[in-house]
């Protein structure tokens, strides 16, 4: 087959719609509005011939097209056409393609009608409107193509400026979804195409119809090649072309074809109050993790999504709703680390997700309860009081106890340490020792059997799982109370505990204990470097707010404590080479520590009221509640930056770790 030609095409993927001043008086800044937002304009300023092909049949989509002679001609006209629209549309995207036109192609036996248009209406004509709608109607029995070309104004001596030639074609074709019977298609064609020129005629001269033309008028189409030209006429360049061979001119601002507000393709999300730093790097660069592309005027640009490495000791939250890319970005993060910074340690808490482990495959897996693992309920590090307090606060957090609670087993901690050196073997018969240390208090007796009333209850009903009790005990000796885990985690192996058989009560103990070993065990750092990592998902079900208001309550108590230990844990963390990951669905569940405490924020998808924790601008709210999967806000505290960003896909992800 012989090749005619080239069709260079841009397929517009997503637009933002143009908004008008509708308060503007003056006319001429009103006319100039109308001609900046039209796309019925020569962005190359020559008399090329220009195409848009609308096709409406189970989707809708927008298509500009320009003839070429040649592939690489194609090429240039559509990259250049694509950049012209986007200078022009903040927020417009497309994709460029080039396909060969075969003669066969160009025979195609469809009937063909014209759109018969009014020359320069006195009034806007609202057709663009009219296709909008007919997408938008329900059952739809006819599939639509609509091709309209333009061309700027060369058979004049002296065309007006904003004064473009123009034709409209389309073609009708039933539809696969509502079986029509044949006699029925021919009555439907002609009241859609009746419905198309409907309420545009301009009475009494004016009148929009259409007529059905010859399947050889198929070829001029594709080819772009509808109007007539001086020379095929033998008409001299320098004289006018005469009156009746003139096609139908219309002007910017008598159609509307612009981008309306209800334009059935994406719409893309704009950060008007960014701010954008562009560093000097590439994906594989060691010293940084890729996690996406940026947005610049709501398209997707080449500049690239980074978190420098050593700013995780800051902390990163990455908050968003179910499917929208919290997982794969933490996924991501971790692989990112494995291969460039394989010395880091990472600790992966699994609250939620049973089987999170084949997303890990490099991990050193530890379930709770089991044999293997372990989280002994006190470990001394070199200081050996502020261990003691920190443990206290934490047993005594969990158990929901306050005032007398935390002092009672801080000294029984003290007394075990100063007397005999050494901690009872079990957490219960420590807490036996805790009750006899009660029972030598001098109170009255009613107080004495409240609050050992109190005190036993609690820890029954935490200790319900005897599992659980295992978990916790210590090593015959003091010194070897490190767990396997912790060293395989602090020798820098990715280390996954999988917490998911655990009730909300065990979570919260097992973790804050491990909070406490870490900052017990771990020393300061001057190095600035990252050391450590800690990620937790679903992170409300351990460092979440109370849900019951009681200040008397037993949660009340615990989230409360658990805010101030975990506010005192976070704050030497960067001191200590150590970095938090917390992911959440919802952050306003959230204690208030574990938001404030981050230094970077990826924001996908929120609704309310999590939505208003991180903007008090209602447009970036709103924006937060409408963003799609794996489109994210990023707050970048530690440099400043403020942009959206569209996280990349595990095979992005890939393709990084095999490049390197």
């Amino acid at each position: 087959m012989e090749v005619k030609g080239y069709h260079s095409r841009v397929h517009i993927k997503q637009v933002l719609p143009c908004i008008r001043d509708e308060l503007l008086v003056d006319s001429e800044a009103k006319f100039n509005q109308l001609i900046n937002t039209s796309w019925l304009y020569n962005p190359f300023g020559d008399n090329s011939t220009y195409g848009v092909e609308f096709k409406i049949n189970t989707c809708f989509s927008w298509e500009f097209f320009m003839w070429a002679d040649s592939e690489g001609e194609a090429k240039e006209l559509g990259y250049t056409l694509l950049l012209s629209l986007q200078e022009k549309y903040k927020g417009l995207d497309g994709q460029v393609c080039i396909y060969p036109i075969f003669s066969k192609y160009l025979e195609i036996d469809r009937p063909l009608y014209e759109i018969n248009m009014p020359n320069n209406a006195p009034k806007k004509l609202l057709f663009l409107r009219k296709l909008i709608n007919y997408y938008k109607t329900p059952r739809r029995k006819m599939d639509m193509n609509m091709f309209i070309l333009w061309k700027r104004d060369d058979l004049h001596n002296s065309p007006r400026l904003y004064s473009y030639m123009i034709k409209i074609f389309v073609s009708l074709s039933p539809n696969q979804e509502n079986f029509m019977e044949f006699d029925m298609q021919e009555s439907v064609l002609k009241a859609v195409l009746r419905y198309l020129v409907s309420g545009l005629s301009i009475p009494p001269y004016m009148k929009v119809d259409y007529k059905l033309l010859s399947p050889l008028k198929w070829k001029d189409v594709l080819m772009c090649d509808v109007f007539p030209k001086k020379s095929k006429y033998g008409i001299n360049p320098n004289s006018s072309m005469p009156v009746e061979l003139l096609p139908t001119y219309i002007e910017p601002n008598k159609i509307d074809f612009d981008i309306p507000l209800d334009m059935p393709l994406p719409k893309p999300p704009i950060l008007e109050n960014r701010n954008l730093i562009n560093l000097p790097t590439f994906k594989d660069d060691i010293n940084y993790i890729y996690f996406g592309n940026k947005l610049i005027d709501g398209v997707f640009s080449n500049e690239i999504g980074i978190i420098e490495i050593d700013s995780l000791n800051c902390h990163l939250n990455i908050f968003g709703k179910t499917g929208t890319g919290k997982s794969t970005l933490i996924k991501m993060i971790i692989n990112e680390l494995c291969i460039k910074r394989p010395d880091i340690g990472i600790l992966i808490l699994n609250l939620v997700k049973p089987g999170l482990e084949k997303d890990f495959p490099m991990a050193v897996k530890y379930k709770c309860p089991s044999a293997r693992f372990k989280v002994p309920y006190i470990v001394l590090g070199n200081r050996v009081k502020k261990s003691i307090s920190g443990t206290s606060n934490v047993l005594a957090a969990c158990l929901g106890l306050k005032y007398v609670g935390p002092i009672i087993i801080s000294e029984t901690f003290q007394r075990c340490y100063t007397e005999f050196g050494e901690f009872p073997f079990q957490i219960t018969e420590f807490f036996n020792c805790v009750e006899d240390n009660l029972k030598a208090k001098p109170y009255d007796p009613d107080t004495q059997k409240t609050i050992l009333t109190a005190f036993r209850r609690r820890i029954d009903e935490l200790f319900i799982n005897p599992e659980l009790e295992k978990t916790l005990r210590l090593h015959t000796e003091n010194s070897k109370n490190v767990p396997e885990w912790f060293s395989k985690w602090k020798k820098g192996d990715v280390v996954l505990i999988d917490l998911t058989e655990l009730d909300n009560k065990e979570q919260h103990l097992i973790t804050m204990l491990i909070f406490q070993m870490i900052e017990t065990l771990t020393y300061f750092d001057n190095s600035n470097k990252l050391k450590h990592l800690i990620t937790i998902d679903e992170a409300h079900r351990v460092i979440g707010k109370s849900r019951d208001n009681d200040p008397e309550s037993a949660e009340f108590i615990m989230k409360n404590r658990i805010n101030a230990l975990f506010s005192n844990t976070i704050e030497e963390c960067r001191s200590k080479g150590l970095g938090i990951i917390i992911s959440e669905q919802n952050p306003y569940r959230l204690l208030d520590s574990a938001i404030d405490s981050a230094g970077i924020k990826i924001l996908f998808r929120l609704g309310y009221p999590s939505n208003e924790i991180f903007t008090g601008n209602v447009k970036e709210r709103e924006m937060l509640l409408n963003l799609e999967d794996r489109y994210a806000l990023v707050l970048n505290g530690t440099n400043g930056e403020r942009y959206l960003s569209r996280t990349a896909d595990d095979k992005d992800s890939k393709k990084v770790s095999i490049d390197l």
